[in-house]
Order: C-alpha cells, then structure tokens, then sequence
C-alpha cells in the first residue's frame, strides 16, 4: 500500500527545490540584461573622452541602475576589456573595438533538507552567479 506520508517529504524538497532554481533563474536573466546595458552604453558614449565621467564610469552606473532587482552592494563588475585598434584603454576606444563586461552576483541558493547548491559557479571565494557580453563598436 502507498500512503501519502511517505511521499509528502519528497514533494516538499521538490517544491523548494523548483522555488529556489527560479530565483537563481531570475537573478541570472537581471544579471545578464544588466551586464548588455552596461556593455552598450560604454560602446555608445565611446567619445566621452577622459573627463568625468568617462564611458568606462557610465557602464558601471548603467549596469547598476539596471540590475534592479539586485542589491547593487553585492553586484561586481569583474572585468572590462578592450581588444581592437583603439588598444586597451576606455577613453581610446575606436570603431571596429569590442567590449567585453562580466559581472558576477552572490548565490547562496542551498535547498533545504538537501544541502544541494543550485548555484551555477562554486569556488573557494564562494558561490555566485556571472555573465558576460561583448558588443562591437560601431
């Protein structure tokens, strides 16, 4: 005979399981909007030039501003980088340049019950979640 009991516990951590995959879900689709905001507005304010604020100091607020959902104390922007003719340096970018933005985000999705981390990337430094995009400059 199955009795309702003995599956209640296994429908519970699913159900938690599902609940806490679609935050992570969510903050990974805000993360990933944030990060192409912040990547267009650094290749359209190119000619900014080196005074404040410079393109480079208008993407971080971009990607700020967008990542609303987020707390903006934990959000970090790992890199931005630069490859083309204009070199490796925001104020010298050219047309034919391509900026690349990777931001990461704190993740401590552990499932109760399980001790499952539905977080994407572990390390040592911690679990978190990251995105990246690359725009050319036009």
């Amino acid at each position: 005979m199955f009795e309702f009991a003995m599956v209640l516990p296994l429908l519970s951590m699913l159900l938690v399981g599902i609940i806490y995959g679609g935050i992570t879900f969510y903050d990974y689709v805000t993360l990933a909007d944030a990060v192409a905001v912040g990547a267009r507005t650094i290749a359209t304010n190119r000619g900014a030039g080196t005074g404040p604020p410079t393109a480079c100091s208008m993407g971080e607020t971009a990607l700020d501003n967008a990542a609303t959902n987020l707390k903006s104390g934990s959000l970090t922007i790992s890199a931005e980088t630069f490859t083309g003719p204009g070199g490796s340096v925001c104020s010298a970018l050219v047309a034919g340049d391509y900026v690349t933005v990777t931001a990461t985000y704190p993740c401590s999705m552990t499932v109760p019950f399980a001790n499952i981390n539905l977080c994407p990337v572990q390390n040592a430094g911690g679990s978190f979640i990251s995105s990246t995009t690359s725009v050319r400059i036009e």
